[in-house]
């Protein structure tokens, strides 16, 4: 769970000046309904801080017809965690609509030996961050958690855990469903041109790569072998990215104007929504301008897991809202031990509409004179990653320590790096690593409409 101090929103006067209310809702609620009374001002930090609970609250604020909210969670628990495990191996075994014949032929051979999937081993199942635009928005200064989740006709933007791993296990579909070796002696095992080692950014690793591939898989079917009274699953069962090398960068939905139960909720291939650009729209120096306060940031984490002690894995998401504008980085983070180093870093931005009657577009562009406009969503694309020999001739560390961003204050690295030793900071070294090209539905510099 996410310490207090990564989350912070200003108090409702301070929000009232910009032009913004908040959004909230009480963990501390008997009856796990939302409260139209906001707290006092006296009691708004503590009350926003109060993310040691099992069901942390929700926060947001609403401002220039965006409702913009998040949550961190606990990690998922034990039913909770069968449920998402049982999704994804649906996902990664179904059948497409339009699929071929050797597709279906493939599916076919899949139905006999199913894919079998491992979510991470931290999941946080409930953190989400939220970014809904309304046209008609109301500014009542009375706004509650509910209203993140009020049938629109405009679209949402939202980053959660169940959404990241969907569509990596998605490209499941599409890789190789056996390890070379054991395939040689199957004979079940279809020869067909769609299967991959690589689709979409997802890798089945076999390191050193057996040794940690072999380690793995045997925990698994042995798992399995206890689980059902003595009957091992096939090895090959297990064969899946384990990395969690999601190509995830964020879910667009609409939601129907309804007041039904039942209301439609359509979810927009994002792969086919965004439209390319030629270079970034965003305007960095907006978001370094100090003499804009932050009225909400935080940091939410929808997973974690250590690869069986081997490396790690982690997708962590950070908001910021100011009073022109909002700002998302999603990053995810793969280190395998003495074979790769992978970082994805997917940024969001949209320009708000003045507050105060004046043109945001107009402002901008006479600072910079770029294309960004108002109530548009800009999305850049960043994949880097290098294998442990490449960071050897790139002369970047190769102690897998180096690489171990929670490890930075313990090691006396902080935001320079470790001045004892010369080792840059986490952030520094990232940025050394090569940019790799990313899918061809994933476009480096994109838009959204709303």
């Amino acid at each position: 769970m996410a310490p207090a101090s990564r989350r912070q929103v200003l108090s409702p006067e301070t929000l009232a000046a910009f032009g913004a209310s908040p959004i909230y809702s009480s963990s501390d609620s008997d009856d796990g309904e939302n409260h139209s009374a906001p707290p006092t001002s006296s009691e708004f930090s503590k009350y926003f801080a109060n993310t040691t609970s099992v069901e942390t609250p929700i926060i947001g604020v609403k401002i220039g017809g965006w409702k913009i909210s998040t949550q961190n969670s606990s990690i998922g628990n034990e039913q909770n965690m069968e449920k998402l495990t049982v999704l994804l191996e649906e996902i990664a075994n179904s059948q497409d609509d339009d699929a071929n014949d050797d597709a279906h032929q493939l599916q076919s051979v899949e139905r006999q030996r199913q894919r079998r999937l491992c979510p991470p081993e931290i999941t946080f199942l409930d953190a989400f961050i939220s970014l809904r635009h309304e046209d008609n928005s109301n500014h009542d200064g009375n706004d509650t958690a509910n209203d993140a989740h009020d049938s629109t006709t405009s679209p949402e933007i939202r980053f959660n855990a169940t959404d990241a791993l969907s569509e990596w296990a998605e490209a499941h579909k599409s890789l190789e469903t056996q390890p070379p070796d054991e395939s040689k002696h199957d004979a079940t095992k279809v020869s067909l041109s769609n299967q991959r080692k690589e689709f979409r950014g997802v890798t089945i690793l076999r390191t050193l790569d057996a040794k940690v591939w072999s380690t793995k898989s045997k925990q698994l079917t042995d798992d399995t072998a206890s689980d059902s009274g003595g009957k091992a699953a096939h090895s090959s069962e297990f064969y899946y990215d384990w990395s969690f090398s999601s190509p995830y960068a964020g879910t667009i939905s609409t939601t129907s104007n309804s007041s039904s139960k039942n209301s439609n909720i359509h979810l927009i291939n994002n792969r086919q929504e965004w439209q390319p650009l030629p270079k970034s729209q965003i305007p960095f120096h907006l978001l370094q301008d100090t003499s804009q306060p932050i009225l909400l940031y935080d940091d939410i984490h929808l997973f974690e897991d250590d690869l069986h002690d081997n490396g790690e894995s982690s997708l962590n998401i950070k908001i910021r809202v100011m009073p022109k504008c909002w700002y998302v980085l999603q990053r995810l983070f793969v280190r395998v031990d003495f074979v790769c180093v992978k970082c994805r870093e997917v940024r969001y931005f949209c320009l708000l509409d003045g507050n105060d009657g004046t043109s945001a577009e107009a402002t901008i562009a006479s600072s910079v004179g770029n294309n960004c406009k108002p109530n548009v969503v800009y999305r850049d694309v960043t994949w880097r990653e290098a294998s442990w020999a490449e960071l050897n001739k790139m002369n970047l560390p190769m102690d897998p320590s180096a690489w171990m961003e929670h490890n930075l204050s313990a090691s006396g690295g902080g935001i320079g790096g470790n001045i004892s030793t010369g080792v840059p900071s986490f952030a520094s070294l990232l940025t050394k690593l090569p940019a790799v090209s990313t899918p061809d539905d994933l476009k480096k510099h994109s838009y959204f409409e709303c």
